[in-house]
Formats: C-alpha cells, sequence, structure tokens
C-alpha cells in the first residue's frame, strides 16, 4: 500500500505539485510558437478603416469602368508619398517616405491588382519610387488627413480598394476581392498594408 500516500500527501507538497504544473503549462504556452515555427508576436489584423470619413468623389459603378479612372498622388500627415495608377487593366497603390519596420532596402510598398481581383500580397520593393510614380512635377498631391479615408471602387463588402488614416497608423490600404487573379476557386482575398511604428507590415 505504498501508492497510498499519495492520497494523504500534506497540502502544502500538493500546492506545490499544482505551481510546478501551472510553471510548466505556461512555459509551453510561451514556447509553442516557436516550436511550430510561428512567430513570437503574431501581426495585428489590420486597422478598422471602414469607418474612417470619406473623401472620395464618385466612385465606378462597375468593374469594367475601373479602367477610366485617373490616376491618383496623394501624401500624408506622417509624410508619405503615394499614387494609385492604372496601367490597362492593372491598378496599383505605391507609397515611398518613411517605412518603420520595413527590411532594410526597401524603397516603396506596393498593393497590386487586376481589375478588382487580387494579384498576391502588397509587397515591400528597393524599387526607386520613379519607377511607379513616374514624373510627378508640377503635381499637387492631395493630402489624405488623418481619420480621413479615400475609396478607389466600393462593389460590395468583399470587392473594395481603400487607403485612410487611422488613429494608429500613418496609413492602411486594404483591398477586399473576390478571388483572385487567374484562381476561380481562391474565394475571397484581403491584401493590403499597414504603414505604423514600430513595425510596418504586408499582408
Amino acid at each position: 500500500m505504498k501508492n497510498a500516500n499519495i492520497f494523504h500527501a500534506p497540502r502544502t507538497r500538493l500546492k506545490d505539485v499544482a505551481a510546478k504544473r501551472s510553471f510548466i503549462l505556461i512555459g509551453l504556452a510561451l514556447a509553442w510558437p516557436a516550436l511550430v515555427g510561428l512567430p513570437l508576436h503574431a501581426t495585428a489584423a489590420p486597422d478598422d478603416i471602414d469607418a474612417l470619413i470619406d473623401d472620395s468623389g464618385p466612385l465606378p459603378n462597375q468593374t469594367r469602368d475601373l479602367t477610366a479612372l485617373p490616376d491618383l498622388l496623394f501624401t500624408t500627415p506622417s509624410g508619405l508619398l503615394c499614387k494609385k495608377t492604372v496601367v490597362k487593366v492593372m491598378h496599383d497603390v505605391t507609397c515611398a517616405g518613411d517605412l518603420p519596420g520595413a527590411p532594410a532596402g526597401t524603397r516603396v510598398v506596393t498593393l497590386p491588382t487586376v481589375y478588382a481581383q487580387a494579384n498576391g500580397p502588397a509587397r515591400f520593393l528597393p524599387t526607386p519610387p520613379e519607377r511607379f510614380f513616374g514624373d510627378t512635377t508640377g503635381q499637387a498631391p492631395v493630402l489624405l488627413t488623418a481619420g480621413n479615408k479615400i475609396v478607389f471602387w466600393a462593389f460590395s463588402n468583399t470587392q473594395s480598394l481603400v487607403c485612410g488614416v487611422p488613429r494608429s497608423a500613418d496609413l492602411v490600404c486594404r483591398l477586399n476581392a473576390p478571388k483572385a487573379i487567374g484562381a476561380d476557386n481562391s474565394g475571397p482575398q484581403t491584401h493590403g498594408f499597414v504603414i505604423a511604428a514600430p513595425h510596418s507590415h504586408v499582408f
């Protein structure tokens, strides 16, 4: 009956065992992301820009109207210079300036689309801004102020392109697309970027 002592252990000993188990469980919880190859600090979800004040003008009614959208040069209170460009059926939102926490050598961040379909996540690139902006001499950028957004298109909740300046970031640009280009079965896609200290990120 040696095992009977287990059921009559002093309370202090039981508390010690419980404390050790709690310590082990906490340690495993903290170590689990590293064990399975996940980042210890998960990337935050994109800031909610839907509630921002809409600075947009008239919006296109359908996807075939997108080719008629003009290019738009805009800036933010933090000094970012951005351009929404249209080249045939391709639409890009590209920004240059202070991109806190971006990979070394980054000069721009760009979000590509084809028509209103996703064309992969946004990307940090070492490409000179002039490659995207062209000659901006004489062009006066629109100031996108804090608490405001520009909607480039919004056909539905799952089909929109928006850039805004929420309280928590220098700029957030987000594409909602019904699918990825060339992948009819991909399902809804959300891509974009968040420019904010200490760590800007793309998604």
